[in-house]
């Protein structure tokens, strides 16, 4: 089988005491309108299940994807973001530059906050790998940019977690197979942008 890892489209940024939470921009929603159309027009194969994050930016997001391709979605509270629950979203957005924040991410802290890393990653994967089966189908994962790569990291078994950049509903690719061969076959795939 085939997973679609997809990186939610673009969100607010904002601070929130309950938690922030936030909602797509406009520009976001036009992302997760092309990328409903590609996923309906088969550019990646014929998804046959949506599973999202149950944070709004990434239900959002999975639900243009599951009207266009005419399912349901299946949320998974193992796929939220590292930063899930936090009071401010957009903190990445502060560090002068990718480096300072890869090093950061990668030493288990994002601005003031703090995180377990091999915690988030034990979370990732068996929220990840809970979707394989031995069925031949393919499943669009909407997720986070931090879920992105731990999961890529692990099945790749990279050293440091974080390494790469997903772009706002850009698609990632993995071949599962149920004998626990797990090959990377695109990593941020941005074509329906265009």
């Amino acid at each position: 089988m085939e997973l679609l890892l997809i990186r939610h489209a673009l969100p607010l940024r904002l601070s929130d005491p309950a938690g922030a939470d936030p909602e797509l921009t406009p520009e976001g929603e036009d992302q997760a309108k092309r990328l409903a159309a590609a996923l309906a027009d088969g550019r990646y194969g014929t998804v046959d299940t949506v599973v999202s994050s149950s944070s709004r930016r990434a239900v959002a997001t999975a639900s243009a994807a599951a009207a266009a391709l005419a399912v349901e979605i299946e949320l998974d509270d193992r796929l939220v973001e590292v930063s899930h629950g936090w009071t401010t979203y957009g903190i990445a957005h502060t560090y002068p530059d990718r480096a300072t924040l890869l090093r950061d991410m990668n030493a288990g802290r994002l601005g003031d906050n703090t995180f377990d890393l091999d915690a988030f990653r034990a979370r990732v994967v068996t929220g990840i790998e809970s979707l394989v089966s031995e069925a031949d189908r393919l499943v669009a994962v909407v997720c986070h940019g931090g879920v992105i790569n731990a999961y890529l990291s692990h099945v790749i078994g990279a050293e440091k977690m974080f390494f790469a950049e997903p772009y706002y509903t850009s698609v990632s690719r993995v071949l599962a197979l149920p004998d626990g061969y797990r090959q990377v076959l695109s990593i941020n795939e941005i074509d329906h942008l265009r």
